[in-house]
Parts: C-alpha cells; structure tokens; sequence
C-alpha cells in the first residue's frame, strides 16, 4: 500500500475535495461577507458631516448643538483666509477673536466682561461668518451661517 491509497485500496482524495466540503467552506465566506456589509451598515449612523465651503474646515458649536451661554464661537478656516464674525446680528471685533490661533486659521470669541456681547442669550442662537481671502485674491468672498442652543 502506498502513500496515496487509503487501507481499501481506493486512491485517496484531498480533503478540499471530500463531499461538502467546498460547499461548507463557500457558504461560511457568504455568511462572513454578510456579516461585514450588515456590520457596516449598522454602524455608518449619526449625523453626516456638513457641507462647508470650500475655504471652511469647522465651525464652534456645530450646527444644532447644545452649549452654555459662554461657550467660545467661530470656524477654522484654511490657510489663505480671514474671517468677519456675526452673532445675533452683532459684529464682533476682530481684536476680540481671542480664542484661537489666527496664523492657523482659528477664529474664535468667547462672551465676556467687557466685550461688545458679555453673555449669549438663552435659546436659539445663530453666527455668521464672512470669509475674504488674503492670498488668492481672485477667490471669492463666502458667507456660511449656522444656529445652535445656547442654555
């Protein structure tokens, strides 16, 4: 008897090719793929990111959020950009953007004491912000405004 027969005589047969086993072996792949493409589609929820400008990476609070009444407000803008500030129709004062680093294209205001708005009003709150380039001065100006809750 030699290596590749079995003790009946028979010619032995791989594995791989013994009845079902390429059937089970198919089946559990489709199983697992399922299982990733379910996996994923239950886990891609929340709130998709919104849609900025092009120029504008972020902005403080997003859209729609909750935040306390002296929370900082503004955007990151890229580079190549300055930024006009509007809350509640108030223009803020570009030597009160205070909270960010404007050389990296963070503007940012906090409400306080001695500033043109000491503290946001409860409810609704909206900002506005105008965006003029500084390098690429043939890019036109935009305007993004966005609303949250302020408590």
């Amino acid at each position: 008897m030699s290596r590749d027969e079995s003790a009946d005589g028979q010619p032995r047969v791989p594995w791989a090719l013994r009845k079902g086993v390429s059937t089970t072996i198919t089946l559990g792949a489709l199983v697992a793929a399922a299982a990733v493409v379910l996996a994923v589609w239950l886990t891609r929820g929340g709130e998709p990111a919104p849609a900025y400008p092009s120029g504008l990476q972020a902005v403080t609070p997003v859209p729609g959020a909750q935040v306390p009444h002296q929370s900082p407000i503004g955007a990151r803008l890229e580079a190549g950009w300055k930024l006009t500030l509007v809350i509640n129709g108030t223009t803020i004062p570009a030597s009160e953007l205070d909270a960010g680093i404007i050389q990296l294209g963070e503007y940012f205001y906090s409400p306080g004491d001695d500033k043109v708005i000491e503290k946001l009003r409860s409810g609704r709150s909206c900002a506005r912000l105008i965006a003029t380039p500084t390098i690429d001065i043939e890019a036109a100006d935009f305007t993004y405004e966005w609303c949250f809750t302020t408590f």
